[in-house]
């Protein structure tokens, strides 16, 4: 290879680790912004359910529980072959239901439900998986915040639970990683983040108009890029938090492929279109690109070890040295503060005597990444989730 394919190698992998390097030591070191001291407006949440029947009981009375009489659940019951519409009435919640199969996905259901409110639009609409939980105040939390900052709104949304298995655990880490470190990151370089799909609030005047039916696999992902790009602020409010429940292996397998293969796909669209904007003078999106461009962790293991095969049998010739260097500076400075995150983020799940668990992790997610490029998943699919006990 020439010198100048060599260097396009070792900056092409570089620039991802760099990036999850940066974000990760902005968020060691800067503080997130403070919870709001304003009081909630009336509010909606707007829970989107396909068959989740098994899980949405403890949904609907952990949210009825913190919300007050000028509030409202509105359950919209999406293409639901199962009891889901009957349980959420039951239990005290607003629901309509939609029937739809050419029209499937999350952002489908959203749109259905916003058309449904605008005939008494609330102040604030905050959007719930029906398989997640709230924290005590999370929900108000999140909406004074989404008032006081002008700004759609991500909550801190985990995945908790016993994880027995190592991979579930180095799984539950990675997602640990991605919604709270690296979302913290991107908050105090940019000002902005990313929406993740659950635990989401939105002021009504910006949820109203917002581009929501797509039957994008990463429809949160794009809704916040395509916030932003229209002159919106999109921010993260670690205060106000969500959990969903552990998947067993299987259910992670899913849920993990769906969230990849989507956002591998529409990744270079919005990055290049978050590129375009930082050009134009948006100083704001240049680390939003930067995290767009980042691959799954998986797949960016496995670019590093054939970038890594690539030049160091090129350093051995000769050319290759200095590209080779790069990439191992770029790559111990990402192992490093991986290690810090760690400490500071991770011990709980994964003790010492387990950190071996991440090369069978990075081994069992490979057919992942094979799969994005063979059979590539386009469809959503439910995954199912464990309540913690």
């Amino acid at each position: 290879m020439t010198a100048a394919l060599l260097w396009i190698v070792a900056i092409a992998v570089s620039l991802p680790l760099l990036a999850v390097s940066v974000e990760c030591l902005a968020a060691l070191v800067c503080r997130p912004p403070a919870a709001p001291r304003c009081e909630a407006p009336p509010l909606a949440v707007l829970m989107p359910a396909h068959d989740e029947a098994q899980c949405i009981g403890p949904t609907i009375e952990a949210v009825r529980a913190q919300l007050r009489a000028q509030d409202r659940l509105l359950v919209v019951a999406d293409n639901c072959s199962d009891a889901t519409a009957a349980i959420a009435r039951m239990l005290g919640a607003e629901v309509i239901e939609r029937q739809d199969v050419s029209r499937r996905g999350k952002g489908f259901a959203l749109a259905f439900g916003r058309d449904h409110l605008r005939d008494d639009p609330p102040g604030v609409v905050l959007v719930l998986d029906a398989d997640t939980l709230p924290a005590s105040g999370a929900i108000h939390g999140l909406a004074a915040a989404a008032i006081e900052r002008k700004a759609a709104l991500q909550g801190l949304y985990l995945i908790e639970g016993s994880a027995s298995d190592p991979r579930v655990a180095v799984s539950t880490l990675a997602f640990r990683l991605k919604n709270l470190v690296r979302q913290r990151g991107l908050q105090a370089l940019s000002g902005n983040a990313l929406l993740q799909g659950s635990g989401m609030a939105f002021p009504w005047a910006m949820f109203s108009a917002a581009p929501l039916a797509t039957a994008s696999l990463v429809e949160d992902l794009q809704l916040g890029v395509d916030l932003f790009l229209r002159g919106g602020a999109v921010g993260f409010a670690e205060h106000a938090c969500f959990t969903s429940g552990t998947s067993g292996v299987g259910g992670t397998i899913s849920q993990r492929t769906r969230w990849e293969h989507g956002s591998m796909a529409a990744a270079p669209r919005l990055a290049g279109r978050m590129l375009a904007a930082a050009v134009r003078g948006r100083a704001a999106a240049w680390p939003l690109a930067l995290n767009l461009v980042v691959p799954p962790l998986g797949m960016l293991a496995l670019l590093c070890a054939i970038a890594l095969l690539v030049l160091g049998g090129s350093a051995v010739a000769g050319p290759g040295a200095w590209p080779l260097a790069m990439l191992t500076a770029s790559l111990a400075l990402f192992c490093t503060t991986l290690l810090l995150v760690w400490h500071r983020w991770g011990r709980d799940l994964l003790p010492v005597s387990a950190l071996h668990q991440l090369a069978v992790y990075l081994f069992w997610k490979m057919p992942v990444s094979a799969r994005f490029l063979f059979r590539r998943q386009s469809e959503w699919v439910r995954t199912d989730r464990e309540r913690s006990k």
